[in-house]
């Protein structure tokens, strides 16, 4: 880790008329609403149509992932959180 946060864009990013899906699992909710809040932004910011669909686990992200793009998405951002626990 370089220990200077998170990379920044240095150009706007024009995703104006795409169609992008956002599939999120529901498990650790806090931190997966604060990925899909940072999400939200950054599709807003670029311009691009976009839509949650929210998944029981992290394990269904890539068939749901899978099912958005047969649907017509363009692009598919997936959001999941694993923390290994006893």
């Amino acid at each position: 880790m370089s220990g200077k946060g998170a990379p920044q864009a240095t150009e706007a990013v024009d995703a104006t008329g795409l169609k992008v899906v956002v599939v999120a699992g529901m498990w650790h909710e806090v931190i997966t609403d604060g990925l899909i809040a940072g999400a939200k932004r950054a599709l807003y910011a670029a311009g691009a149509t976009w839509r949650l669909v929210r998944v029981p686990g992290s394990f269904e992200l890539p068939l749901a992932s899978m099912a958005a793009l047969e649907a017509g998405a363009d692009a598919v951002v997936a959001l999941g959180v694993i923390i290994r626990g006893g």
